[in-house]
């Protein structure tokens, strides 16, 4: 990032690369690509540049800087974590990598600290119901694109390491490259912790690839794979006499074929299949089990997806179809027998587009579910954006959506009415805005914590600024406010964060290869007052790195920082957050 001395073309040229510029931004997370001037969503992007800066791990790392998003446990990397999206919790929030849903079924929960962040090309995040187009979407989606083939190079990869206390260190690679029409990518590598907090200790491994080749007169074909596997200590408690710890694999493979029949129309094919297998372990459980206690989950999943997509950017149609076979069991060994065994077929049809008449651009969606538990869904989308000006656009839409349920108990969906109202301007000198009003309505709650929570509604305000850079430096800031409560009581509910802040201060100089970032975390979580929760101060990462040299294979240093002033934040007293942590590391591209 070049250091820019004061507003002009320059400093344009810098906000419309971050992507503050929106009718400049070429790729969207939607079925069908368009600027975000004609998202309707509240969406945030986030490239491969900004994590590297970050120096982090996993992706759970990489969305606990986002506005909006916070993770409950912020703990040794790697990690089991839950998180939520202005209050919608992990099992409202598809997670995708490729096309590949990465929710589990028995709890339709991601696992973000088991997704290595290397093979990341970006992360596409929507806030806010979104099953018209994505499925099972109440509270948003999470779609991960991954890295492409080096186009220009037959070999090109990187090498990173680091190395911190509590012999917590990451190992990764990658290579890349093109010969002919062939390319390839592959990645993998390794995370280990003694655990930075008592009995959290990791040892995962990751490893990804993906074949590519482009047919002689058009389209392509891509064939990947991926796989995770990790043995996790999870908490211990003297008072409860309880050690839990946990193992996990996850890996699916995926073929996709592309391929425009000429250029305002193209059909899109995916073929999947995955895996899964999650293993719990407890020591004792007090008041209930006395003893070793085991749980097994295994699941297997074969899908395949289609699109076709006609019209471009400004108008367009998109109609797809989605099917799913799921199967899932469970077994509790301390009763030497499977409790359960599903087996679901899940489809749905789907149709979206964008009609732009003018300044105006109207969003319409329409999904059709069988979800494969006795209920079919209808899933709803109607926006619409307004280019006010240049640098200003006003957003608007109502959606209703679902998240399906626990897959071994039959339950009905969770439903949700959605309507947002925003804005994003680059309007005001040196300074990038962007507001946005939410307010959703939930039916059909399946909290097992709350079992009289039956209807919520949960509404709010979030507002993001970022300045442009001035002499390397840049200021990056966001706050949410979150009420939810329970609508048939109109009580506030418990554990989800009202207030909400991400902060950030990055120094970026190409002339001496030195970058910096300080981000901040601060939550209010409104817990049950029994969980012994701490809030009430700010987390704070800063990470440095420096090129040794300014050539291009130069290799780069990093040192990291994590809690600098060792503060507390925590919502449950068992899963209390790492202390001060130091990390340091080399990457290295060639």
């Amino acid at each position: 990032m070049a250091v820019v001395p004061a507003w002009g073309d320059q400093a344009e040229d810098e906000l419309t690369k971050l992507g503050f510029f929106t009718e400049k931004i070429s790729d969207a997370p939607a079925p069908s690509p368009r600027p975000a001037s004609r998202i309707a969503e509240n969406v945030t992007v986030i490239t491969a540049e900004q994590i590297e800066s970050l120096n982090v791990h996993t992706l759970a790392e990489v969305l606990n800087t986002v506005p909006g998003i916070q993770l409950e446990q912020v703990r040794t990397p790697g990690s089991w974590s839950f998180f939520n999206i202005q209050g919608a919790i992990s099992k409202h929030i598809q997670v995708l990598i490729d096309g590949v849903p990465q929710n589990d079924l028995v709890e339709n929960a991601p696992d973000l600290g088991m997704i290595s962040v290397q093979h990341i090309e970006r992360v596409e995040i929507i806030k806010g119901a979104a099953s018209a187009a994505w499925g099972q979407a109440l509270g948003g989606v999470i779609n991960i694109v991954t890295k492409s083939p080096e186009a220009d190079k037959a070999v090109a990869g990187s090498v990173f390491s680091s190395y911190g206390q509590k012999s917590t260190s990451d190992m990764r690679g990658e290579l890349s490259g093109t010969i002919n029409r062939f390319g390839y990518y592959l990645s993998g590598g390794n995370l280990h912790s003694s655990g930075l907090v008592a009995d959290n200790q990791i040892n995962g491994n990751n490893a990804y690839g993906k074949i590519t080749y482009d047919f002689p007169a058009k389209g392509y074909l891509t064939l990947g794979f991926d796989y995770r596997g990790a043995v996790r200590g999870l908490f211990s408690s003297s008072e409860f006499d309880v050690k839990d710890s946990d193992s996990s694999s996850y890996g699916y493979s995926f073929l996709n074929f592309v391929y425009p029949f000429h250029n305002r129309l193209k059909l899109d094919l995916l073929v999947r299949e995955s895996r899964k297998t999650h293993e719990y372990f407890a020591h004792t459980y007090a008041g209930v089990l006395l003893g070793d206690f085991s749980y097994t989950a295994r699941e297997r999943t074969r899908g395949t997806s289609a699109k076709v997509t006609w019209g471009d950017s400004w108008r367009n149609l998109v109609v797809g179809v989605d099917y799913q076979h799921d199967t899932v069991s469970q077994r509790v060994t301390l009763l030497q027998a499977d409790l359960d065994e599903r087996v679901m077929d899940r489809w749905g049809i789907y149709t979206n587009g964008a009609y732009t008449i003018g300044d105006l651009t109207i969003l319409p969606g329409i999904r059709f579910d069988d979800t494969g538990i006795d209920s079919n869904l209808f899933s709803y989308t109607l926006g619409a954006t307004y280019q006010l000006t240049e640098k200003t656009v006003l957003r608007c839409y109502g959606a209703k959506g679902y998240s399906l349920p626990n897959a071994l108990r039959v339950k009905p969906p969770e439903q949700v009415w959605t309507a947002q109202v925003g804005a994003e301007s680059s309007q005001l000198p040196y300074v990038w805005l962007k507001g946005t009003f939410f307010y959703n309505h939930l039916w059909d709650i399946d909290n097992a914590y709350i079992p009289d929570l039956k209807q919520a509604v949960r509404q709010g305000g979030e507002l993001e600024v970022r300045t442009v850079p001035l002499y390397g430096l840049f200021f990056t800031a966001g706050y949410t406010f979150t009420d939810a409560r329970n609508r048939e009581t109109n009580e506030r509910i418990k554990t989800v964060p009202v207030h909400s802040a991400k902060l950030s201060l990055q120094y970026d100089d190409s002339h001496t290869g030195l970058r910096g970032v300080l981000t901040g975390n601060y939550v209010r979580w409104n817990a049950v007052p029994e969980n012994g929760a701490r809030d009430a101060s700010v987390l704070w990462d800063l990470s440095l790195t420096k090129s040794i040299s300014l050539r291009e294979y130069a290799p780069e240093l990093f040192f990291t920082v994590h809690n600098v002033f060792d503060n507390s934040q925590y919502q449950l007293f068992m899963l209390e957050n790492t202390g001060r942590w130091l990390e340091g590391g080399m990457r290295f591209k060639f």
